[in-house]
């Protein structure tokens, strides 16, 4: 791990693309990850093809650090994404407000229609 991964409290993001309730996995779907925070203007994180599985790479998201959640009162102790999903012969399917915790690799399952 370089020295800013090691400093920082990063959460990881898979999204799963399928078909016919989850039977079918959507290999070459586009998802486009954004950052959903509501006190900054929302900004486009990476864009990202699913392989033959219906899945995305893995990829590292900036979280709060894991102390947030110690004690109440303090700001949200996970980060918040979206993601908007596409494939041809597909209708786009959005999720918004997706929370990502530090330490957590959070699959995102993405039913197309």
């Amino acid at each position: 791990m370089d020295t800013l991964q090691n400093n920082q409290n990063y959460g990881r993001l898979v999204v799963r693309v399928s078909a016919a309730s989850g039977a079918v996995p959507i290999s070459g779907a586009t998802v486009i990850i954004r950052s959903s925070a509501n006190d900054l203007p929302i900004q486009t994180l990476v864009t990202l093809t699913t392989d033959e599985s219906g899945l995305t790479e893995p990829i590292l998201v900036l979280t709060p650090p894991i102390s947030e959640s110690l004690s109440p009162g303090g700001r949200q102790p996970f980060a918040e994404i979206s993601t908007e999903v596409s494939a041809s012969g597909y209708f786009t399917a959005s999720n918004l407000n997706i929370p990502i915790y530090p330490g957590i690799t959070s699959i995102q399952p993405v039913t197309l229609i």
